[in-house]
């Protein structure tokens, strides 16, 4: 005869309500005694009455994961490994995650109300790219709450949380790292849309009190193709040191820098940013800024259960905003500076 909810509770020493939040991922329990729950409930083959506990609550053991830029933002390699960290953050908590993948334009509003108005989500990760589509999603969302995750600074606009990623205090560590290297001329290789990266990091070199050269600096690169042309460019001015905006910008300045017969990182140093998985087995490997997404992930995912939990609760504790740090991680293709 299968366990019921009470005599397995007995069993194992807790009251009926922690293995209720256990399996649902409702109210406030430590993740340890959650993972011994379902450890045990795995071990004695208890399954919950999952249907019933379903009409009793009014959630829906879902939340929605939405990209506000890019048309298929899951191929992009930094996107999909943070999907992946919010998927398991997700499941620890007994949600399930939707991955909305859309085309960006006025349609999107439209999709983001059926989603969220229909009472189907229990809340929606938001990761965002810019402040004017950020607050356009976030207009369109009904009646779940919201977490925005972002890379820049965020002045709340209705009640949602924020979760910030710090990426100046990791493009911080790497500069003053090659600046202890000796590299006195060092480049910059960014993106699309990141005049706050740029301005970070003309303000850093000031710090690190390295001389800014305009010449090193060259925008508007995306794929590894694009790395490769902008290294070349900046490569001419004859740096030290290339910062790239992000990994792929930086593992096409590798292939590049292979290409004209430099060495790295005898001739030239080269950091990347996002420490994607590959990063480490390139060749030789890469020095990049590691973003730490599990973090990220548990954070948004742990602030959806918060509100959810402070909407049933007299005493609300969810924090409106949560800033998360990067960090340096240095690795062969940084070296010390050969030149004058």
């Amino acid at each position: 005869m299968p366990l019921d909810i009470v005599e397995f509770s007995k069993q194992i020493g807790v009251s009926t309500a922690t293995v209720s939040r256990a399996f649902s991922g409702r109210g406030r329990i430590s993740d340890k005694t959650r993972e011994r729950v379902l450890e045990e409930a795995r071990a004695r083959g208890f399954s919950p009455n999952v249907h019933a506990s379903r009409l009793n609550s009014k959630r829906t053991n879902q939340i929605g994961l939405y990209y506000s830029f890019s048309e298929d933002p899951i191929f992009d390699y930094y996107n999909m490994e943070l999907a992946q960290e919010i998927a398991k953050a997700a499941e620890k908590r007994g949600q399930a995650v939707h991955l909305e993948l859309s085309r960006t334009g006025k349609g999107e509003n439209q999709r983001l109300r059926q989603l969220t108005g229909g009472g189907g989500l229990d809340g929606i990760i938001l990761v965002v790219d810019g402040r004017t589509s950020g607050a356009r999603l976030i207009e369109s969302v009904q009646g779940c709450p919201v977490v925005v995750v972002t890379n820049r600074p965020w002045a709340p606009i209705k009640k949602e949380i924020v979760v910030e990623l710090d990426i100046f205090s990791g493009m911080a560590d790497a500069v003053r790292d090659l600046a202890s290297l000796g590299h006195k001329r060092i480049g910059f290789i960014g993106g699309t849309g990141i005049t706050a990266k740029v301005n970070g990091f003309r303000r850093i070199l000031g710090d690190c009190q390295v001389a800014v050269d305009p010449k090193l600096i060259a925008e508007g690169s995306v794929s590894f193709s694009d790395g490769q042309k902008a290294f070349h460019q900046v490569a001419s001015q004859r740096p030290s040191a290339v910062l790239c905006a992000t990994d792929v910008l930086a593992m096409g300045a590798l292939n590049e820098a292979n290409a004209m017969g430099l060495n790295v990182p005898g001739d030239i140093s080269i950091v990347g940013m996002d420490d994607l998985a590959f990063t480490a087995y390139t060749t030789p490997s890469l020095s990049t800024i590691g973003i730490p997404r599990s973090q990220i992930a548990k954070t948004a995912v742990d602030s959806i259960i918060s509100q959810l939990d402070d909407e049933e609760s007299e005493s609300p504790r969810a924090l409106a905003k949560h800033v998360i740090g990067s960090y340096y991680v240095q690795r062969a293709s940084v070296g010390i500076s050969t030149g004058a």
